[in-house]
């Protein structure tokens, strides 16, 4: 855990204060989070209704990726992902293929014509998503657990309908350990976090009026009591939205930036500080890569065959995003905190 100087309180400097209200108004606000938690287990009881072809195929369903650690962010940009990422742990015979289980899970959530999600439901490469009317959407990834290996370690499934051409695949995951992984390596200090977490009912209670956190929420981190880290990881995948607003291609994947803060968390005092440290962190990062003539390669610390870089960067992308995006940001971070202080 992060020792807080005590000479130097947490969020008194001015650039701490603006990047904490920053901070605020990009992630979810408590009712979008209750939004989200409802969704989540209004899906979940949808696939296993009655007349499912998954009624009583789900072994387990969980958060991933952004719930599962605490880092939404609102939907504000045009290319900004307001999402609610699962993992539906299905019964399903060993040898089932790709397309079959997410053509199953397609069929369960999609329902019958005029049914609620009918016309919302989209089969993805890795997943079924339903689009909601408010710019949520909730993304369900088929899972196959893989018995005898480390807790919710399953396969995942690869099939692109639109270019059968492109081989099937199975890839290994395993979304529960590392949030577990990056929990454990991102812990909130307790001076820090309840400092930010009135600055945040504060704002709440003067601009959104929310309504009080329900009790009944899958389990992960209280959406308020954060790390430096933490928020940073916010900070950071709202500056990428705000990059990407208008370029083209694939942007960076937030897991491989959580995997990244989470390597260099609890070594600051300060927001601006960790901030810094995590966009330099980040930046040798690339530039490393690039030197070495290779791609960005990030794998899962709890299981390395889960690569979380496998569909970025393209080789041609890799120099435009370090060059054009990661040093020129951070030297003028470094300029904004030193005239901030």
């Amino acid at each position: 855990m992060t020792k807080i100087n005590p000479l130097r309180p947490p969020l008194t400097d001015p650039a701490d204060i603006l990047l904490a209200d920053v901070a605020i108004r990009v992630q979810l606000s408590r009712t979008d989070y209750d939004k989200a938690v409802q969704r989540y287990q209004t899906i979940n009881d949808w696939i296993e209704r009655d007349e499912s072809p998954l009624k009583d195929r789900v072994e387990l369903f969980y958060p991933q990726g952004s719930m599962a650690i605490g880092t939404t962010i609102t939907s504000k940009l045009k290319t900004d992902e307001f999402d609610v990422d699962v993992v539906a742990q299905l019964a399903l015979p060993l040898n089932v293929s790709p397309r079959e289980s997410l053509d199953l899970l397609y069929e369960a959530i999609r329902g019958e014509p005029g049914s609620r999600y009918y016309s919302k439901t989209k089969r993805r490469t890795r997943c079924v998503t339903v689009d909601y009317d408010d710019n949520m959407h909730l993304d369900v990834t088929p899972a196959l657990r893989m018995k005898g290996t480390l807790e919710r370690q399953s396969w995942i499934f690869h099939h692109r309908p639109d270019t059968p051409q492109e081989p099937s695949r199975r890839l290994i995951a395993n979304p529960y350990g590392f949030a577990e992984w990056f929990k454990n390596n991102t812990p909130p200090d307790d001076a820090f976090a309840d400092i930010f977490e009135k600055r945040v009912e504060e704002y709440e209670r003067l601009h959104i009026l929310a309504e009080a956190a329900r009790d009944s929420v899958p389990p992960q981190e209280p959406p308020l009591r954060k790390s430096k880290a933490v928020i940073v990881l916010q900070l950071l995948k709202r500056w990428r939205n705000v990059q990407y607003d208008t370029r083209s291609g694939r942007r960076p994947p937030s897991i491989m930036i959580a995997k990244l803060v989470a390597d260099a968390a609890n070594h600051t005092d300060r927001l601006s500080e960790e901030l810094l440290l995590q966009a330099k962190y980040m930046l040798s990062v690339f530039q490393q890569a690039h030197n070495q003539g290779r791609l960005v390669h990030i794998v899962n610390p709890v299981c390395t065959e889960d690569v979380l870089t496998d569909r970025w960067p393209e080789r041609d992308r890799i120099r435009s995003y370090s060059s054009e995006i990661l040093e020129p940001s951070c030297k003028r971070l470094s300029g904004w905190l030193r005239g901030a202080i």
